[in-house]
């Protein structure tokens, strides 16, 4: 990954292929991290790509930054053009799964760290 991005420069398309690669990668040690940090670079650092901003919510509900991602993923469906359904319905998904992970994570800090 660090050869292409040393390749890509602001490349958005090839940038975009390794953001899809580190959101997928749910086990890569640091992969949250790296994308996080990926996703600041140039062209993204504008903070106006929905598709962007859905993979940075991913991200923070794997990091336990629920809020952060709820507000990412919140943007994210402010920017989305009408119009595209697919891409609204997997906006979506991603909003409920953080909100989700936030409510479970509350829940067992409430109850002493045991689901019920």
């Amino acid at each position: 990954m660090d050869e292409v991005l040393d390749e890509a420069g602001e490349h958005a398309k090839t940038l975009h292929v390794l953001l899809h690669g580190l959101w997928l990668g749910q086990g890569l040690d640091q992969g949250a991290e790296r994308l996080l940090a990926l996703s600041t670079r140039p062209p993204f650092d504008t903070g106006k790509d929905p598709i962007v901003l859905f993979r940075v919510a991913g991200a923070l509900r794997r990091l336990g930054r629920y809020d952060e991602g709820l507000a990412a993923i919140d943007r994210a469906l402010d920017l989305l053009p009408p119009g595209d359904i697919a891409v609204h319905a997997d906006l979506v998904r991603e909003r409920s799964l953080v909100d989700a992970a936030r409510d479970l994570h509350s829940h067992t800090q409430t109850i002493g760290g045991i689901p019920t």
